[in-house]
């Protein structure tokens, strides 16, 4: 598959200030150096616990949030077809819009009450994004948007309303409709189903999955819900405390968990079979803090397995088998408690 977007040692940093003239005395690190591959295509999705940094990259590839060093590599191809591969970090957004970029990122977010002018109504809040790539009259501006609703499953009718006249699952549909008005390659879609019940959440999810089939798009599902990820995702990337500690095939990574962060995650999903519970593998102590995390391996303090390596050696992802690990774990341990929580043998 082909590369879309590129991350390579992405950091975002958000300073803290304090003193009488307001300095910079810290800094929360909600990611320290993050390498990530995003193919053309495909839903990433991206887990962890809450903290862990998730949002923040999506964040910073559709540069809402600048990141504070390192490199976002977008795959970009203009309208005579010839590709090319920009850093959008040191863009300005008048640099992203001239280059044809800033259309090509979007972003729907968690909250889609929120994430809307309420004072606005839903044709100007559609059109919004439109305008600021082409200048269309009236009458095409209204059809383009009827012709949005229609894709997410609504109708021309609601042009005319305010987004607190919809219910939840009906303004993520048009938080989608603003998303996708401008033809974007990429979308990252953080949390987009955490704030619905249930049978919306399975609605959203098909919404999306016929959207990225027929419209040829780009996700990045950011969620700690691991089985929605695995219903939409085609890999997954694991994030703990600014750091990506495995990614791996969706299939792989449930069926055989390779890193003790992981074998966590996986084991705190609720089992219904009662003839076949897997262990809980209940992780000791805090999440250290992101404005000092340890040195080494940031899993470190939590991890059964911890050696002196782990303790001073910050790990990288190499390659293993069909995905990708942090260097400095210990495969036959691992390995006995993936035997001893869920029951099988490690393939990988």
């Amino acid at each position: 598959m082909e590369k879309l977007i590129e991350l390579k040692n992405l950091y975002k940093h958000y300073p803290i200030l304090g003193g009488i003239l307001r300095h910079q005395i810290n800094a929360v690190k909600a990611l320290d150096g993050i390498d990530l591959d995003i193919m053309k295509g495909e839903c990433l999705g991206l887990v962890g616990e809450s903290g862990c940094g998730k949002t923040t990259t999506g964040k910073a590839i559709v540069k809402l949030h600048e990141a504070t060093k390192g490199e976002i590599l977008f795959h970009n191809k203009n309208k005579a077809g010839k590709e090319s591969v920009i850093d959008v970090v040191p863009l300005t957004n008048r640099k992203m819009k001239q280059k044809g970029i800033r259309g090509k990122l979007q972003m729907v977010f968690q909250d889609p009450t929120t994430s809307m002018n309420p004072r606005m109504l839903i044709k100007n809040i559609i059109a919004e994004p439109i305008n600021e790539q082409v200048k269309l009259s009236s009458r095409e501006m209204e059809s383009r948007i009827k012709k949005l609703l229609d894709t997410v499953g609504l109708g021309g009718q609601h042009l005319l309303r305010y987004p607190h006249e919809f219910s939840g699952g009906q303004r993520q549909r048009l938080a989608i409709a603003r998303a996708i008005a401008t033809n974007p390659d990429f979308i990252v879609l953080d949390e987009p189903t955490s704030a619905l019940d249930v049978s919306v959440q399975a609605q959203i999810l098909n919404l999306l999955k016929e959207l990225q089939d027929k419209l040829g798009m780009t996700y990045l599902f950011v969620t700690h819900h691991l089985l929605v990820v695995k219903y939409i995702s085609s890999r997954i990337a694991v994030m703990y405390l600014g750091k990506i500690v495995e990614v791996a095939q969706t299939k792989d990574l449930f069926e055989n968990p390779m890193h003790p962060y992981t074998l966590a995650l996986l084991s705190a999903i609720p089992n219904t079979n009662i003839d076949k519970r897997s262990k809980r593998i209940v992780l000791e102590g805090d999440v250290p803090s992101p404005l000092n995390p340890p040195a080494g391996c940031r899993f470190h303090p939590r991890c059964p397995f911890a050696i002196d390596r782990c303790r001073t050696e910050i790990p990288k992802l190499e390659d293993v088998g069909n995905g990708q690990l942090t260097a400095c774990h210990r495969k036959e341990d691992v390995a006995k408690l993936v035997k001893d929580t869920f029951g099988f043998s490690m393939k990988r």
